[in-house]
């Protein structure tokens, strides 16, 4: 969000970020509202905006949960949550004036869930040109990892997978470093023990040029989530020149092409194999190419005032 402001103001457009749902909209033409997975907090912007009758968008962020549900034996906590959520779903998207999925899958997905939807604009997801240009020294004086390593960025949490990953890079003795906050204390103390003995570093949260500079330094970055929407670190870590071990789920194939190797995130030899793929190519540098060409922050911000004005212009209020 705070990407989508400084691009956007490159542009031009004045824009405030807002915590504050009964926030006075006077003098904003447009209110862009964001997420309609958890989304109590997104219906009550959405309920200040149609309540000063304020033109919106969406970024929908919408993914199918029921996968990872069935695999970690939440369905009917989450289902039943879910069910009593949906009319705020419906209310949101049957009342903004565009929908901005981050992919075409995005967009089918949301045909397919929902009777009534407003037109849409893809606005893809995207990475900063810094990553294209760190260097590794930083993050080796500070770490010191091994000459090679499989990097994985991402919140420690059953949805990314990390799990499985360790177990993948145990079955291949491969060194790693995860990078990421704890999203889930026990899941996490379940990696740190699946990964007793093998060179393996768990790292916090580190700062954008740290994080360049990991990429950087890393061989391999692995994703191997039940779902992403391609996952904001494989773009990270594409521009840094990393081979790129990715989920199969979600839009993944459609940013990363055949330029990625991919897994499924419920098969330890699929991760396995895409890890020993990656592990063993040659340097390739057209995913670098790709998202230089397609996916950095002048192109999404450019797509989001394109939606800004598609909404403005609409006669649906």
């Amino acid at each position: 969000m705070q990407r989508t402001q400084e691009y956007l103001t490159k542009l031009g457009v004045s824009v405030e970020i807002s915590h504050d749902p009964r926030h006075h909209l006077a003098g904003f033409d447009l209110v862009h509202l964001f997420n309609i997975m958890p989304v109590e907090e997104t219906y009550q912007f959405y309920q200040n905006a149609r309540h000063q009758h304020k033109k919106m968008v969406l970024s929908t962020i919408f993914w199918d949960p029921a996968e990872f549900l069935q695999a970690t034996g939440t369905e009917a906590r989450f289902g039943e949550w879910w069910q009593k959520t949906m009319p705020q779903r419906v209310e949101i998207l049957s009342n903004v004036q565009l929908i901005l999925p981050n992919s075409r899958m995005e967009g089918e997905l949301l045909e397919k869930s929902f009777p009534k939807l407003p037109p849409s604009l893809i606005v893809p997801n995207s990475a900063d040109r810094l990553f294209a240009n760190a260097g590794a020294e930083r993050f080796r004086k500070r770490f010191q990892p091994p000459p090679e390593f499989v990097l994985s960025v991402g919140r420690i949490s059953p949805r990314k997978n990390q799990l499985s990953l360790v177990q993948a890079i145990r079955s291949l003795r491969l060194p790693a470093v995860f990078i990421g906050p704890l999203n889930d204390t026990v899941y996490y103390q379940e990696c740190r023990r699946a990964a007793a003995g093998l060179k393996v570093t768990f790292i916090d949260t580190l700062s954008q040029t740290d994080l360049a500079s990991a990429y950087a330094a890393a061989k391999v970055h692995a994703l191997v989530s039940w779902y992403d929407t391609p996952g904001l670190v494989s773009l990270e870590a594409g521009l840094a020149g990393c081979r790129i071990v990715s989920t199969s789920r979600g839009c993944t194939r459609e940013y990363l092409k055949e330029m990625a190797f991919y897994c499924e995130p419920d098969d330890l030899n699929s991760i396995c194999q895409a890890l020993q793929d990656a592990w063993c190519a040659p340097a390739d540098q057209r995913l670098r190419e790709r998202i230089l060409r397609h996916y950095t922050w002048e192109q999404t911000a450019q797509a989001t005032l394109d939606a800004y004005r598609m909404a403005l212009d609409s006669s649906k209020s």
